[in-house]
């Protein structure tokens, strides 16, 4: 549960960041979207963002099969698993 709710804040404060900077930064290249049209952007990043994470976690799960570390939240360290 941990995971996904650093997950949940790490795609969700990209994607308003994403929405802001696109406001401010693009008028400064002559780009004057409206808020669904930096939302509209945004959600593609973060949709693209999303798979790209997803396909770099299961590359390195298929070639790191021997071991892997996961959280033990009762001891809150990272446990090696074979």
């Amino acid at each position: 549960m941990r995971s996904f709710i650093e997950s949940f804040i790490d795609v969700g404060s990209g994607f308003i960041l994403a929405v802001l900077i696109q406001l401010y930064i693009f008028p400064f290249f002559g780009l004057h979207p409206t808020i669904m049209d930096s939302i509209g952007i945004a959600l593609i990043f973060t949709g693209v963002s999303i798979t790209r994470s997803w396909l770099w976690r299961m590359a390195f799960k298929k070639y790191n099969k021997d071991s892997y570390l996961i959280f033990d939240e009762r001891t809150n360290r990272y446990i090696k698993i074979k």
